[in-house]
């Protein structure tokens, strides 16, 4: 009887293993190649930047991404690797910024002055002048806010030590000409105007720019909003695509890769030796991918998974269990000519519906209007002239899973749609749900979506934190988006900056020509 071959495993030794595929990880890994260390970056739970249906090439989500120019780690990041213009040049600038759909007004929201006071004196004119000012404010809170994250401070802070560094950072903040009142990081945009239904619309637009379930924090509503109000983008694959520019990186390097996106995960099973994190093991391979250090960039609940038995209920891991996503994002993409939408409809837009009550979430969705584009050959996607998707979603609770919860979840964004594009359907040419027409189930799909709602029970500095950089395993450093959830995508490049900080102090010095 013919005996199938299979060669002897081996060990392949580098110096820094990446496994995951979220943003703050693949730039962990980009900076650690570029800076001369053996990277090797495991694709796990990587659905990849879109998915293909009837033809077409579909986001799984709308990405609304601030100028990387307007963020610190973002603008380091990119300039290091050498990204800068290529970002640029791939990041389409949305007009308006933001559009507020409410069910007595409309309101494009304008990182030009002007435009922002037509606006508003237009549909709230007793109110415009303190509307105008709350603006000013945010403005000014960002800008400061901003200087904060430029010192570097350690977030979230670990100990004695770097709290005191995070306070240090905000003094000096706080205490630059010009700055507003109180302390950085404290004061909240708009505070006199909580109750202005505009006010409260920005604050539910927030929820699409962070990861963070709950009130936000003021250092959380500065960032975001005020980061999306300097200039909002859209990139054909939304975020997935930032990742691939920058994961190219690390192979351009010397690094090494390991599957890729769209692929099945290709991480099973973490090995640990006492504290430390020993090796990876792949789904497809015998080899054990040995690294003196590892950075985790997946959710808590996908580490969980790679453990060894027992392992994930060892007291080193319960700081997984300490964050879980409470909602989760569903989208609905709809194919439509051109001719459908109304020429005062924004490209990126919250439309909220009629009823009242709540925190307001679950009476919106967000529009993003997208060029429409079909599966070309050798992996490309070609624009198809006349057509646009209608990307539309909404947050469900976490525990939304099954085909019935989600076509009818669907169903009510698609019923948003048709408010905001009246009679649409004339002009449709095809529609598609990621999570029910995508290549993997519903529950694979909704637990892989790219924008999740956490809940944690850590900790929290200034609002944002999660996780903690340092992983409960000597040489292992957490990059994913659950660091600082709350300060959303750049959260993520922070992270990143952090981890790869990490991971060179944990290999010491060493020369990276060599």
């Amino acid at each position: 009887m013919a005996q199938t071959f299979r060669p002897p495993a081996t060990q392949r030794i580098y110096d820094v293993c990446i496994v995951g595929s979220q943003l703050g990880g693949i730039v962990a890994g980009a900076l650690l190649a570029r800076r001369g260390f053996r990277v090797l970056h495991v694709a796990h739970d990587d659905l990849g930047p879109s998915y293909v249906d009837a033809g077409y090439v579909l986001p799984w989500a709308p990405a609304v991404i601030p100028s990387p120019r307007q963020m610190p780690a973002a603008e380091a990041v990119l300039a290091e690797l050498g990204l800068a213009t290529d970002v640029g040049r791939a990041l389409e600038p949305s007009d308006p910024d933001l559009q507020i759909l409410l069910p007595r007004h409309r309101v494009d929201v304008s990182r030009d002055p002007a435009a922002l006071r037509t606006e508003l004196r237009r549909e709230w004119a007793g109110e415009a002048e303190a509307l105008e000012a709350g603006f000013a404010e945010l403005s000014t809170l960002y800008e400061f806010s901003g200087f904060f994250l430029k010192a570097a401070p350690p977030l979230p802070p670990d100990g004695f030590g770097e709290r005191r560094a995070v306070k240090k950072a905000l003094k000096v903040a706080s205490s630059l000409p010009n700055a507003p009142a109180g302390e950085v990081g404290e004061a909240r945009p708009f505070d006199a105007l909580r109750g202005h239904e505009l006010v409260r619309s920005l604050e539910i637009a927030h929820r699409f720019l962070t990861y963070l379930d709950g009130p936000p924090s003021p250092l959380s509503l500065a960032r975001l909003l005020g980061g999306a109000l300097r200039g909002t983008h859209r990139l054909a694959g939304g975020q997935g695509t930032l990742r691939e520019m920058i994961r190219r990186r690390i192979a351009e390097s010397r690094g090494e890769l390991k599957g890729g996106p769209g692929e099945p995960a290709a991480a099973a099973g973490l090995e640990l030796d006492g504290g430390r994190i020993a090796a990876v093991r792949l789904a497809d391979s015998p080899d054990a991918f040995v690294a003196r250090a590892f950075v985790l960039a997946a959710d808590a609940e996908s580490i969980r998974r790679l453990l060894p038995a027992g392992a994930a209920e060892a007291r080193a891991a319960r700081v997984l269990e300490a964050i879980r996503p409470q909602r989760r994002l569903v989208s609905l993409n709809l194919i439509v000519k051109e001719a459908a939408l109304p020429p005062a409809l924004g490209e990126n837009a919250l439309a909220l519906r009629g009823a009242e009550g709540g925190d307001g979430i679950d009476n919106a969705v967000f529009l993003q209007v997208l060029p429409a584009r079909r599966d070309g050959k050798k992996g490309s996607a070609d624009a198809v002239p006349g057509e646009r998707v209608v990307c539309a979603a909404a947050f469900v609770d976490a525990g939304t899973t099954s085909r019935e919860a989600l076509t009818a979840a669907s169903a009510r964004i698609r019923e948003a749609v048709a408010d905001a594009i009246p009679f649409f359907e004339r002009h449709q040419v095809n529609e598609s749900s990621p999570v029910l027409n995508a290549p993997v189930g519903p529950e694979e799909a909704v637990r892989l979506l790219t924008h999740p709602l956490y809940g944690t029970e850590l900790e929290s500095t200034l609002g944002v934190t999660g996780l903690p950089v340092r992983s409960p395993w000597k040489n292992a450093f957490f990059a994913g988006r659950e660091v600082l959830p709350g300060l959303g995508l750049e959260g993520e490049f922070y992270a990143g900056i952090q981890a790869a900080g990490h991971a060179v102090a944990a290999l010491g010095r060493r020369d990276v020509l060599k």
